[in-house]
């Protein structure tokens, strides 16, 4: 069972043993003793992005840069499915509602994608470096709510073309479809160890994107007979597919 307390430690250059002391950053610190009023002796589960994790007591409690000891590392149990979602890149803060829920319904990964109907654009690569820092803080956040330690990877954003070219490494590829003939999403589903749902912006993807699609290997699948916002299509994509493979595994033993 996962502690009370969850905080983020970019692991990377410390010591990590038994008794390792590390120090948290200046955000982290002021949330865990500061907004949450950690003290001294309670017990942190610390986590990276890479899926590391650790039990830690709280040695300093400190609001700018609290010292925390290892105890033990801890195992997280991974997905034998992995699911990625492959989201075109809706306007204002859809997107971080979505990977807030991707995080808490147990997805692997974030495409953000710059579709022809997307009306998110980034003018220079310093502002893709923004949004990127913003989208990570939110992860952290995700991951804090819901103790989901496995490893969560989010994609820089890149436009259609170079999405399906890069989208070639997975076993299912489904696209959410409202055009006639796509079939229902549980009908599609088969054993498989990585798996990529696309989901179009406000206004959904033109003819000629769901062409390429198909063109690049993912199947057309319909959620139901209504029409879904696209946080509402994200998040029944991946509660449907993270079902049907839990029952499965669960089916297992």
């Amino acid at each position: 069972m996962m502690s009370g307390f969850r905080a983020y430690c970019d692991f990377r250059g410390l010591p990590l043993g038994a008794n390792s002391a590390v120090e948290l950053c200046e955000d982290e610190s002021r949330h865990l003793c500061a907004s949450l009023r950690a003290r001294r002796g309670d017990i942190v589960d610390l986590f990276d992005l890479a899926g590391n994790l650790f039990r830690a007591e709280i040695a300093t409690p400190d609001k700018k840069s609290a010292k925390l000891k290892i105890l033990a590392p801890i195992q997280c149990e991974s997905e034998r499915t992995k699911v990625v979602l492959a989201q075109c890149l809706p306007k204002g803060k859809t997107f971080d509602d979505i990977l807030r829920q991707c995080v808490e319904v147990g997805a692997s990964g974030l495409f953000p994608i710059l579709s022809r109907r997307s009306e998110v654009r980034f003018p220079s690569e310093s502002e893709v470096e923004k949004k990127m820092q913003k989208w990570r803080a939110k992860l952290i956040e995700a991951i804090k709510q819901s103790s989901n330690f496995l490893p969560f990877d989010i994609q820089r954003p890149t436009d259609f073309e170079t999405f399906l070219k890069n989208a070639r490494n997975f076993d299912l590829k489904i696209v959410a479809s409202l055009e006639s003939g796509a079939k229902p999403l549980l009908s599609l589903m088969k054993p498989a160890k990585r798996i990529c749902v696309l989901i179009g912006p406000e206004g959904d993807m033109s003819p000629e994107e769901y062409s390429a699609a198909r063109g690049a290997g993912f199947i057309a699948a319909k959620l139901g007979r209504n029409v879904m916002k696209c946080e509402t299509a994200a998040l029944c994509s991946l509660s449907v597919i993270k079902a049907y493979y839990l029952s499965m595994q669960d089916a297992q033993f």
